[in-house]
C-alpha cells in the first residue's frame, strides 16, 4: 500500500512539473508566432506625434494587481544589501519602478502561498488523499518563492545579451556620426533614434545616458553607470578608453572604431566557444537516448535469434 501511494505521489508530482512546463512552453510559442511585422515597412510608415512620456513606475506593474502585489511584499523588512542587489538585478532586467522590488516580493510570497493551498485542497477531495501531501507542499512552496526571482534572472540575462549583440553596431554609427562633424553627446542623441527598431532595449539605455549627460554628468561617469545599469562588461571598458582619450587628447573616433572592433573579435570567440563546447553537451542525449536505440536495433534481432535457437536446442534435449 506504501509503494502504491509513493508512486501515485511521484506521479502526481510529475504531472504537476509537466503542467507547469507545458503552459510555459505554450507561452513561449506564442510569443514566437506573434507577427512582429516587417522593420523596413515600419521604419518607412509615418510615425504619430509622439505622446507624453509615461511614468517609470508604470514599467513595473500597474493596476490593482500590481497595488496588491506590492502593499503584500511591503510587508516585511528586508536585508539593506539584499535589497540593493534586488534593485540593482530588476534594473538590469529593465524594470525601473519605484514599486518593483515591493512587487517582486509580494509575487514571491503570493506564489509561495497559491501553490501549496491549492496543492492541498486538491489533495483533500480526492478519496484517498496522498500521504505524502505535505513534503510536496513543502517542495511547491520552495518552487513558488523562488519563481519570481528565476523570471527575473532570465529576463536580465535575455537583455543583457541583447545589449551585448548591438552594441558594435551601435559603436558603428557613433564613428560615423562623430566623423561627420558631431560630437559624441549629440552622436549618442542619433543613435538612439536610429537603434529604436533594431535594438530597443540598447537605446533605450543610450537615451538615459543621454539624458544624464545633458544634467550635467560627464561622460566618463554617465557610460560607468550606463554599465551599471545593463551589467554588460564592454561598457566598462567603453568608458576607460573614453576617459583616456579625453586625458591625453586622442580621436574620440579611432578609440570608438578600435572598441567596435574589439567587440566584434570577442563576440566571434563566444560564438566559436560555445560551438566546441556543444559536441561535450551532446554526449549525454547521445549516450541516454539515441545509443541504446541503435543498440536496439542492431542487436535485438540477433539477440531474438539466439534467444530463439538456444531455446530450440535446449527442448531438443
Amino acid at each position: 500500500m506504501g509503494a502504491a501511494m509513493s508512486s501515485t505521489a511521484a506521479v502526481l508530482l510529475f504531472g504537476f512539473t509537466a503542467a507547469a512546463l507545458a503552459v510555459l512552453g505554450f507561452v513561449s510559442a506564442l510569443r514566437a508566432l506573434r507577427p512582429s511585422g516587417d522593420p523596413i515597412l515600419r521604419r518607412l510608415r509615418p510615425r504619430p506625434p509622439a505622446a507624453a512620456p509615461e511614468p517609470v513606475a508604470s514599467s513595473s506593474g500597474s493596476g490593482s494587481a500590481g497595488k496588491m502585489l506590492s502593499a503584500l511584499g511591503a510587508v516585511g523588512g528586508s536585508d539593506p544589501d539584499e535589497a540593493k542587489r534586488t534593485r540593482q538585478l530588476l534594473i538590469q532586467a529593465g524594470l525601473r519602478g519605484e514599486s518593483a522590488p515591493r512587487i517582486l516580493a509580494g509575487a514571491k510570497v503570493l506564489f509561495a502561498l497559491c501553490l501549496p493551498l491549492s496543492f492541498l485542497w486538491i489533495n483533500s477531495g480526492l478519496e484517498h488523499p496522498l500521504r505524502l501531501g505535505i513534503p510536496i507542499s513543502v517542495w511547491l512552496c520552495t518552487m513558488g518563492y523562488f519563481a519570481p526571482s528565476f523570471w527575473v534572472s532570465m529576463r536580465a540575462r535575455q537583455r543583457r545579451a541583447l545589449i551585448e549583440r548591438g552594441l558594435p553596431d551601435a559603436l558603428d554609427l557613433m564613428v560615423t556620426c562623430v566623423e561627420a562633424g558631431l560630437g559624441l553627446d549629440a552622436a549618442i542623441q542619433r543613435v538612439c533614434a536610429d537603434l529604436k527598431l533594431s535594438w530597443p532595449a540598447l537605446s533605450e539605455e543610450l537615451n538615459l545616458t543621454s539624458l544624464e549627460l545633458k544634467a550635467g554628468i560627464t561622460r566618463t561617469d554617465a557610460f560607468r553607470r550606463l554599465h551599471g545599469r545593463t551589467g554588460v562588461d564592454e561598457l566598462k571598458t567603453l568608458a576607460a578608453t573614453l576617459a583616456q582619450a579625453e586625458m591625453f587628447g586622442t580621436s574620440i573616433a579611432v578609440s570608438l572604431r578600435l572598441q567596435a572592433s574589439g567587440m566584434r573579435v570577442r563576440r566571434m570567440h563566444r560564438a566559436e566557444e560555445r560551438a566546441a563546447v556543444v559536441s561535450v553537451k551532446m554526449t549525454i542525449p547521445l549516450v541516454l537516448c539515441i545509443l541504446p536505440s541503435l543498440i536496439a536495433i542492431v542487436i535485438g534481432p540477433a539477440a531474438v535469434n539466439i534467444a530463439h535457437s538456444l531455446s530450440r536446442l535446449g527442448g531438443g534435449h
